[in-house]
């Protein structure tokens, strides 16, 4: 079953590619990872030795995710008929060259069945994962994935950036065939970086998830060699990716390490703490000298970067967004703590996408699973531990808390994805293992 989940992470890396695209919902598109996640579920529910046995963890780990999608789900489908009119929403699909505040009576559209079946997928990811990861020798396969994942993302967004305006980026295009929003943003001469996804806040948050997973790998010395370089590659192209996404995610992320390094001594060694002290230095230094050599070339740079995250805060994106964030709000209070129901109304954070979505009941549970996921009363969450198989799951817990940061300021449904389902189940599988009572 490792190979199958393999083969699952590596065509995540497809995130502007359709395998299917369903005109009868609107032009609704299914990536190649959505399709490969069904015959995993498949190769995962089959019968076999100990098969319902991992299953049955699985499903006893995942309980309250399986509560906050299950009712997202049926939320979707029952709530924006029973509040349809009630309040004025702003559809989940983009308005192209609407007005910014653009809000229409709720009701139930092909959105709501779109992001249910994407909601599932996430439950069947971290089922997938879980009783992957409960296979022999799993987290080496987990953790030399997460580094081929994050070299080839890294190689491809750097390509589209280099290789602007070859015969490459027909190659590119080639594979960004989903019905999304497929955007080539240049500025000045500067092209920002996408690869093959549909625009670069996305391919960002895709690659920062992995960056923090190999990165908590590379840190607790599971498989050092491929983490550390597939990390260190993903950086430098999130680095120059000029997406704030990336930005705020690095910063907290940096942020996060420091505080472990403070109050947790011993949490990162002194060797690798030097590693990414030093490569944060070196890299400053390359791009102030290449800056410094370039008068002209630096003006335009800083113009670019201040375009593109800066002078977001007071554009009118800034404002939109705000804007769709606040219907999160307004839609549980509105329904008394229901919820709207997932696709019903675009949001910008998915906490607040998650309030209105889901009310009261989807927020209880999904906080729950977090803490569960994260085990934040385990000394092991800190602190290294010698065990790789519990090392592999500490590094998947923090992915999947951290990588919703960036969410938490762009996302526009209140689903955290499959890959973060995937991390999910890695986590809660690995992590059990008898030397958890000795590390708590």
């Amino acid at each position: 079953m490792t190979a199958m989940l393999r083969m699952t992470l590596l065509f995540s890396l497809m995130g502007g590619s359709a395998a299917i695209i369903l005109t009868a919902l609107g032009g609704s598109t299914l990536q190649p990872a959505i399709f490969a996640l069904g015959f995993l579920f498949l190769k995962a529910v089959l019968p076999g030795p100990g098969q319902a046995q991992k299953f049955q963890l699985a499903a006893q780990d995942l309980s309250f995710l399986a509560i906050f999608i299950l009712y997202g789900v049926a939320g979707a489908f029952i709530l924006p008929n029973i509040f349809a009119g009630k309040i004025d929403v702003t559809p989940l699909r983009p308005i192209p060259n609407g007005y910014i505040f653009a809000a229409f009576p709720l009701s139930f559209s092909s959105q709501n069945i779109t992001s249910a079946v994407y909601l599932l997928a996430t439950l069947i990811a971290a089922l997938c994962g879980h009783i992957a990861s409960q296979g022999e020798k799993s987290e080496i396969t987990i953790a030399r994935t997460a580094a081929t994942v994050c070299g080839v993302h890294a190689l491809l967004g750097l390509s589209s950036v280099v290789l602007a305006g070859t015969a490459w980026v027909s190659v590119l295009k080639f594979f960004r065939n989903g019905f999304y929003a497929q955007l080539d943003q240049t500025f000045d001469g500067f092209v920002r970086m996408n690869g093959i996804w549909p625009e670069p806040a996305v391919f960002a948050a895709y690659g920062f998830a992995w960056l923090v997973f190999t990165t908590e790998l590379w840190l607790r010395n599971v498989e050092p060699k491929w983490t550390g370089r597939g990390a260190a590659l993903l950086a430098i192209a999130l680095l120059i990716s000029t997406s704030t996404t990336a930005y705020i995610g690095l910063s907290a992320y940096g942020l996060i390490i420091a505080l472990r390094m403070l109050f947790f001594p011993g949490s990162v060694s002194m060797r690798k703490a030097l590693v990414l002290i030093s490569g944060g230095m070196v890299g400053l230094a390359a791009v102030l000298a290449i800056l410094a050599f370039s008068p002209e070339a630096a003006s335009s740079f800083a113009d670019f970067v201040s375009k593109f995250t800066v002078d977001k805060a007071s554009s009118a994106s800034a404002l939109q967004r705000g804007f769709w964030a606040r219907q999160g709000i307004e839609a549980f209070w509105a329904t008394g703590g229901l919820g709207v129901g997932p696709g019903s109304f675009r949001s910008s954070s998915i906490v607040t996408a998650v309030i209105g979505s889901t009310g009261l009941i989807g927020c209880a549970a999904i906080i729950v699973h977090l803490i569960r996921v994260f085990k934040p009363h385990y000394r092991s969450s800190y602190l290294r531990v010698d065990n790789t198989r519990q090392a592999t799951g500490v590094a998947a817990s923090w992915a999947a808390i951290v990588m919703l940061i960036p969410a938490t300021f762009s996302a526009a449904s209140p689903d955290p994805g499959f890959i973060w389902g995937f991390f999910c189940g890695f986590a809660l599988a690995l992590r059990r293992t008898p030397t958890n009572t000795m590390n708590r």
